[in-house]
């Protein structure tokens, strides 16, 4: 007994100590479940293949020609965000819809025209030069105030403004 080394607490310190035999199970396990799991989640070839035959069209269907019609909305003029209030903008607006719900889509609007114009202000009086400023500032604009008179006229979530044009668009 003289003869056996005594353990010390650096011995047992100095020992690393791994995940252990079920520890490397459970690794192993994780490991097969996700190599398992990603082909779920990348796109198939027929998905990317639809993709690239279908034309790339904004986040509404595009009406056919035959079926779109234009129903004035007005024109709005408000002073921009800048620092003494001396720059304004100028638009006339029409929006684009489909043939077949001119009446209900009249009616709504007719309803509902003082609300859609009160935000309309408020929203523009927002905006800065910046934030406006080119294609992308445009469209940016078009799409908030599409989105913001479909869901006020149709809150039964069904969009029925395919479009919103600018006839004008003065900044001064």
């Amino acid at each position: 007994m003289a003869d056996e080394p005594q353990q010390t607490q650096d011995d047992a310190v100095a020992r690393p100590s791994g995940p252990g035999l079920i520890g490397w199970i459970a690794v192993g396990l994780v490991a097969a479940a996700a190599g398992f799991a990603v082909p779920f989640f990348l796109p198939t070839a027929e998905a990317t293949k639809s993709d690239e035959t279908e034309p790339k069209a904004d986040y509404y269907e595009l009406l056919p020609p035959e079926k779109a019609m234009f129903l004035e909305f007005g024109e709005v003029t408000v002073n921009l965000d800048e620092g003494r209030m001396n720059r304004y903008l100028r638009l006339k607006i029409s929006l684009q819809i489909n043939k077949d719900e001119e009446e209900a889509i009249k009616k709504a609007l007719e309803k509902r025209q003082l609300i859609l114009r009160n935000w309309l202000l408020s929203h523009l009086s927002d905006k800065d030069l910046d934030s406006i400023r080119g294609a992308a500032g445009q469209n940016m604009l078009r799409r908030e105030i599409r989105d913001q008179f479909n869901t006020v006229m149709f809150p039964d979530g069904f969009d029925r403004i395919h479009d919103v044009l600018f006839e004008e668009f003065n900044v001064q």
